[in-house]
């Protein structure tokens, strides 16, 4: 069977990548080998919390709101400095809230501590 760059200059796009996922999948048989798509990764909700803060407050630069607590999970997109949220608990140096407007009102997702505001209190 010719590699696919050869392919590609005799056969149309669709005929090389239904080659090519055949080839993968004979291969796979032959090896005994188990072809098995990687499983989206999901949110991680308040139960990973150790600690509650339920808090209004907001964020003090435009940050990525992730779908868990650490630079490892996927960004949900980014929160703006000044974005209004509520922050209900923490993880780590990771906090768990959900922004009162903007374009991810009302869902979930995690923002490093580190930009979250935390109000002083006086005596």
């Amino acid at each position: 069977m010719p590699f696919p760059s050869v392919l590609r200059r005799i056969a149309p796009a669709h005929r090389v990548r239904t080659m090519a996922v055949a080839t993968a999948v004979a291969a796979s048989s032959v090896l005994g080998l188990t072809l098995a798509a990687a499983a989206p990764a999901s949110a991680v909700t308040s139960k990973a919390c150790t600690h509650q803060v339920k808090l209004d407050t907001r964020v003090t630069a435009t940050v990525n709101f992730r779908t868990g607590p650490g630079t490892s999970y996927t960004s949900l997109g980014l929160l703006p400095k000044g974005q209004g949220v509520y922050w209900a608990c923490y993880k780590g140096n990771w906090g768990y809230l959900k922004p009162y407007y903007g374009a991810h009102k009302g869902h979930w997702g995690w923002v490093s501590r580190t930009y979250i505001d935390v109000p002083v209190q006086t005596g």
